[in-house]
């Protein structure tokens, strides 16, 4: 590990501080732009229309149908947060140079299952949310949506690479500890 005051150590701190930053806003939109969204129906049907393949569909943008859609969301934006507080946790390590400690793995671990399990409820969210605003349509004019995209199959091969980071980090630890026991 650098010494305390050498440039790589000031530079991970300050990479640290700014990601850690950007988790913080990152939380705060999380939190914020769904209530937003949810409670403006004409952003709702816009959405649905031209993102979610309702296409001229009815659908229902009442205030139940809304807070339906919203709780579809809470899955995937629970582990957006999560993801996002592993990361601000694993850099809050890195801060304090804890570069290759037990805790630094311990939370690339957690951040890795995050975006792992981010990647089917994405799409999830989304099928329920379509439900959520055509449950009420008659027979026949329900919508059940279902759709992949370049986004989860990235979301998840970006989890299992931070997975494949993470048991390294832990072999490695394992390894010093044994070569640390020989001295």
């Amino acid at each position: 590990m650098p010494s305390a005051s050498s440039p790589a150590l000031r530079r991970i701190r300050t990479l640290a501080r700014c990601v850690r930053a950007m988790c913080l806003l990152g939380m705060g939109t999380l939190l914020a732009l769904p209530l937003l969204f949810w409670t403006q129906p004409d952003w709702v049907e816009q959405t649905a229309r031209q993102s979610w393949n309702i296409g001229e569909h009815a659908m229902q943008l009442d205030g139940a149908a809304r807070l339906a859609g919203f709780a579809a969301g809470l899955a995937p934006l629970g582990l957006a947060l999560a993801a996002l507080w592993q990361i601000w946790r694993l850099f809050g390590c890195y801060a304090r140079a804890e570069v290759f400690s037990a805790r630094a793995s311990r939370h690339l671990l957690r951040l890795a299952q995050a975006v792992i399990a981010l990647a089917p409820a994405l799409p999830l969210g989304h099928t329920l949310a379509v439900l959520a605003l055509t449950w009420r349509n008659p027979p026949g004019q329900r919508l059940l949506v279902f759709g992949l995209s370049s986004q989860h199959y990235l979301a998840l091969l970006l989890g299992l690479v931070l997975l494949a980071m993470a048991l390294v980090m832990r072999e490695a630890q394992r390894m010093a500890q044994e070569n640390a026991e020989f001295v």
